[in-house]
């Protein structure tokens, strides 16, 4: 009886945390639709070496000008922009103690393949893409433009970016394991097959994509619901990406004893998300790079959206819950030690359902997008794709 009064008292403090939230993104939605003509640019004027943004409207194709994206032409004319490099003092450590050590060398000796890592590869993957950097936040994005209008401008870049790729990506192979935004479990069956992410993405790059999705996956086995630390194991072998999007309900069913610790001595702990994590990301790197002499393999993890869905459960609970962006920033602590490149969609601020625009138009359930912010998404990981591959 115990163990059904614990589930049946967190589905109700789930369901007023839901209430609650949702209650609180209207009324603020409800203002900012009121003042919305007052509100200026003045952020878009800040003096911040990070970044430098330009768009144009009334241009052909506008462009989304990050310190991270390589050169790209558009009808508009070439546009260049500064590709950063890897800084090992603020790249995350390996479970050795010291980050991967990738070297790459784009002559072939296999045909059309290109060699990596010692390895053929059908892709010339450009393997000093930069790491992440502590200074890429979700507040520094959100302070310098909404969510709404951030998201528009990098998926005009993103369109640039797949319009103008000349990278031939039949014959590869990409695995998506993932929850149910990969899975869309949001829409029904018959968009779901034409409108999931992973199904837009092979559409756009011309190549198989499996999608590994399954609705309420969790990371964890704590939460027992899907786990992908016991999922992975059935990713293809013949697999050349493996990308990992996952996390996203971890945040609504494990506390701060289930989350764990984030600091590699402390981690190794079964059935902790921290814990678990690690055990998902060293065994993928252990099967898929380091014994598979066979084929250089891509590893990738997409750090989800911000969303309002963990907002309602932590307010019923703070003292014993654990914020999104402490989940956040263990996949960016953790993932990148084992080789995963990341796409950090929570710190980039990119299709937040906290900016009510957001949530009207792409996302409007607060978690899942609808089939136009579902093909934001594939563009936009397409894109990530393309700009980590030297042409």
């Amino acid at each position: 009886m115990g163990k059904y009064k614990e589930i049946f008292i967190r589905a109700v403090c789930f369901i007023m945390g839901v209430v609650i939230t949702l209650t609180f993104v209207m009324a603020r939605e409800r203002l900012m639709i009121s003042d919305k003509e007052n509100i200026t640019k003045d952020s878009e004027a800040m003096d911040d070496p990070q970044a430098d943004i330009t768009y144009e409207e009334d241009e052909t194709v506008a462009i989304y000008e990050d310190k991270e994206a390589g050169a790209v032409e558009t009808e508009a004319g070439a546009v260049e922009t500064e590709t950063g490099t890897a800084d090992p003092d603020k790249s995350s450590s390996s479970a050795s103690g010291s980050p991967d050590d990738k070297t790459s060398d784009p002559q072939s000796s296999a045909g059309d393949a290109f060699m990596i890592d010692g390895k053929p590869s059908k892709l010339n993957w450009n393997v000093e893409w930069p790491l992440i950097s502590e200074e890429n936040t979700l507040e520094w994005h959100a302070a310098r433009e909404t969510s709404y209008d951030s998201t528009k401008k990098v998926n005009e870049y993103d369109k640039a970016v797949i319009a103008n790729s000349a990278i031939d990506f039949s014959g590869v192979k990409i695995t998506i394991l993932g929850d149910s935004i990969t899975a869309a479990t949001n829409l029904t069956e018959e968009e779901r097959e034409i409108y999931n992410y992973p199904k837009i993405m092979s559409d756009i790059l011309g190549c198989e994509v499996v999608n590994m999705g399954i609705g309420g996956s969790v990371v964890s086995r704590c939460a027992s619901n899907h786990p992908m630390v016991d999922r992975w194991s059935g990713i293809p072998a013949d697999t050349d990406v493996i990308i990992i999007m996952g996390g996203t309900n971890d945040c609504l069913f494990e506390n701060k004893w289930q989350f764990g610790n984030i600091e590699y001595e402390l981690r190794m702990n079964e059935g902790t998300f921290c814990g678990d994590l690690d055990e998902m990301c060293s065994g993928i790197k252990w099967t898929f790079t380091e014994h598979n002499p066979d084929r250089y393999v891509k590893l990738i993890y997409i750090n989800p959206m911000c969303t309002i869905l963990n907002d309602g459960v932590y307010a019923t609970d703070p003292g014993n819950m654990v914020e999104q962006r402490t989940f956040a920033e263990a996949i960016n602590a953790i993932a990148p030690g084992y080789g995963f490149d990341i796409i950090d969609l929570y710190n980039e601020n990119f299709l937040n359902s906290h900016d009510p625009d957001v949530n009207r138009e792409w996302v409007t359930d607060g978690v899942h997008p609808n089939a136009e912010g579902y093909r934001i998404l594939a563009e936009h990981i397409a894109s990530q794709i393309i700009q980590r591959i030297n042409e």
